[in-house]
């Protein structure tokens, strides 16, 4: 008998009788899919397409629809009172909004349905919240704005009811503040 190591020796099978390259494959070809899927994401997101035609009261008890906006960019933010992003980044909100409101910007501040309305007063008062503030307590706005469950996720629209940029997650305010300066400036 020959000791000829040339000989290649064909894996083992797994335990179910599987090749365990077929199944290192499907590892690669899903951890492939996965990752494009999230390379997409930041492109899909930022497709302009219309605004859903919202009706919201504010706190205040004002009505405000898509069709009142009209020409006027519309900031629409999802945030928790338990959110800490949504707390850490509240004061460049607050900026950004005096900075712009002036100039048109509307900023709703939509708090999600799990927020009891007295933390939300609560907070609004410490943060001193210049916005309207919109209690989402049936969860349909939320549901509305592509089923948002994540704070803080905030949809740009502009003065022609286009959503043109959501950012999820903290916002990345120079982007935003570039993208207000462009609708404005006219």
């Amino acid at each position: 008998m020959s000791n000829d190591m040339s000989q290649t020796v064909p894996p083992k099978a797994a335990p179910n009788g599987e090749n365990p390259r077929r199944g290192a494959l499907v590892y690669v070809v899903v951890a492939f899919a996965l990752i494009a899927m999230l390379a997409a994401l930041p492109f899909l997101a930022s497709r302009p397409r219309p605004a859903p035609d919202f009706a919201m009261t504010t706190l205040a008890g004002e009505a405000k629809t898509l069709e009142t906006l009209a020409g006027r960019p519309v900031l629409v933010s999802f945030w928790s009172t338990t959110c800490g992003p949504c707390m850490s980044e509240m004061p460049s909100l607050i900026a950004v909004h005096r900075r712009y409101a002036r100039k048109g910007l509307v900023t709703l501040a939509v708090a999600m349905p799990y927020d009891r309305r007295d933390e939300i007063a609560r907070v609004v008062r410490s943060q001193g919240m210049p916005f309207d503030i919109v209690h989402d307590a049936d969860g349909s706005l939320a549901r509305m704005f592509d089923d948002t469950q994540n704070t803080p996720t905030k949809f740009l629209i502009d003065p022609s009811g286009q959503i043109i940029k959501i950012y999820v997650g903290s916002t990345h305010f120079p982007d935003l503040i570039e993208r207000l300066e462009g609708m404005l400036s006219t």
